[in-house]
């Protein structure tokens, strides 16, 4: 267990509950929009060296929540970074740069199961009006996803294009039942219930069958940001999904194949905790100091 440095001195700083999740409205995100700077300040671009790999979101002064599979070298922590703050990647990039320190990749991450890590910059963040955390659900209260949510990212805007967007981009999408979503990524299961599910437990779906609407190469560990009580939860994030932006009137694909993305829900899932262990049981010895923080900060979801 790493020791919490009680030296430092915190009392410039605003509990994050009441900075994270800014109630600001303004769809990479196929199907959307470009974003403009401001309304979603937990939006962050992982890079190695130059190169854009995936999204993510701040979560504290110092954390990072991604996917897991966006990083390939975990033993190497000082190659990747994290740009803060800009709607913008590559050379129009105006935000702020972060050094990773630390990799931790959730234990039981396995292809798409548990598809979450989390990231430990060297330096504090400084929170301004377009860098601040998003909030996380809290295993004491009960919360109700809405119909639909928010997911953003750079990655690509259509599935057969070869670069990234350079603007972030923004969509509303639906949040598909989790019946639903089996029944499309896995029609037979229905008739022979003994087969393992493809959509597993700690996973929703979310994107729109009509529209082409979703995320697509290099949105995976963006954030599913929904709008619940006044505040920005972070739901889950990007892990994957069929070949993107096709809609449900691509004749090429069966119908059960609609590109819907598949997030991973382990902060909502029964071992999420927000005190003693904060996010995964399995990671409470590497957080312990944060979750400690937040509890004398009084920092929640909230």
């Amino acid at each position: 267990m790493r020791r919490w440095d009680n030296t430092h001195n915190h009392s410039t700083l605003s509990p994050l509950s009441l900075v994270c999740g800014p109630p600001v409205y303004s769809g990479r995100v196929v199907g959307g929009q470009e974003a403009v700077k401001g309304p979603w300040p937990w939006q962050v671009s992982l890079h190695c060296g130059e190169t854009h790999l995936c999204g993510g979101s701040l979560i504290s002064e110092r954390w990072i929540l991604t996917a897991a599979h966006c990083i390939k070298a975990t033993w190497i922590p000082l190659l990747y970074t994290v740009w803060l703050g800009s709607i913008k990647i590559g050379y129009s990039n105006d935000g702020v740069k972060h050094h990773v320190s630390t990799i931790i990749i959730h234990p039981k991450f396995q292809d798409v199961t548990a598809d979450i890590a989390l990231l430990k910059l060297v330096s504090r963040v400084t929170f301004t009006s377009f860098i601040l955390p998003i909030c996380l659900p809290r295993i004491t209260k009960q919360l109700t996803i809405p119909g639909s949510c928010w997911v953003n990212g750079w990655g690509k805007v259509k599935e057969n294009e070869d670069d990234f967007t350079s603007t972030l981009q923004e969509a509303e999408i639906p949040i598909i039942d989790h019946q639903t979503c089996e029944h499309l990524y896995n029609p037979i299961h229905s008739i022979l219930p003994e087969l393992e599910p493809v959509i597993k437990e700690d996973m929703i779906c979310a994107g729109d069958t009509h529209t082409g609407k979703d995320s697509c190469k290099g949105d995976s560990g963006g954030p599913l940001s929904c709008h619940i009580d006044g505040v920005w939860i972070l739901i889950g994030l990007v892990s994957w999904g069929i070949e993107c932006g096709l809609g449900a009137n691509n004749l090429d694909l069966p119908d059960f194949l609609f590109p819907v993305v598949l997030l991973s829900l382990a902060l909502l899932g029964p071992s999420c905790a927000f005190g003693p262990n904060i996010l995964l049981g399995e990671w409470a010895a590497e957080l312990k100091p944060l979750a400690k923080y937040r509890a004398r900060k009084g920092m929640h979801g909230e």
